[in-house]
């Protein structure tokens, strides 16, 4: 190979592999979960009838992490009390992650991160049956500019709740 043309071929390929960032809204997507493998699954959660519920907050994650902060320890203690005191409620948790890293690798990562949420939940004696995971990836960003204090916002698992008219035991 010719070594003079090496350093362009290499910023033709680091170019060609970068995401591309146009900054125009993105249209409105449809909030199915895709399978992350090709292994068979049972069908995708939707969040099809789930609502934000004022009373849950949301909690963040660090860069390419899942693991529980300790700020957001005490929001999802809160939230499993008031799962626990609202039994005729589903919960789904969103979860997000920032537009760097590749399409797949987000979509687990935002796997993951409801995951870790629900099972905080789980732990503090919510019901799983009760509790939908839902990974958006990067598809559904809260904010759209470059910098990590927009990122931040994106590395986020989210609830939802709906009304499932029965009181759990």
């Amino acid at each position: 190979m010719n070594l003079k043309i090496l350093p362009t071929v290499l910023v033709s390929l680091a170019v060609a592999a970068a995401p591309a960032w146009t900054g125009a809204a993105p249209a409105k997507m449809d909030r199915t979960v895709t399978a992350s493998t090709s292994a068979p699954r049972e069908p995708a959660p939707t969040l099809e009838g789930f609502a934000p519920a004022p009373e849950l907050r949301g909690v963040h994650f660090d860069f390419n992490r899942s693991k529980i902060r300790a700020a957001d320890a005490r929001i999802l203690d809160r939230n499993a009390e008031w799962l626990k005191a609202n039994s005729s409620v589903m919960v789904a948790i969103d979860g997000g992650a920032d537009q760097r890293g590749s399409i797949p690798y987000n979509q687990r990562l935002s796997e993951r991160r409801a995951r870790a949420v629900r099972d905080y939940l789980v732990a503090r004696g919510v019901s799983a049956d009760r509790i939908v995971e839902v990974g958006d990836g990067e598809r559904l960003l809260a904010c759209r500019a470059m910098g990590e204090a927009c990122w931040q916002k994106n590395r986020r698992a989210d609830f939802l709740v709906k009304d499932i008219g029965k009181q759990a035991p």
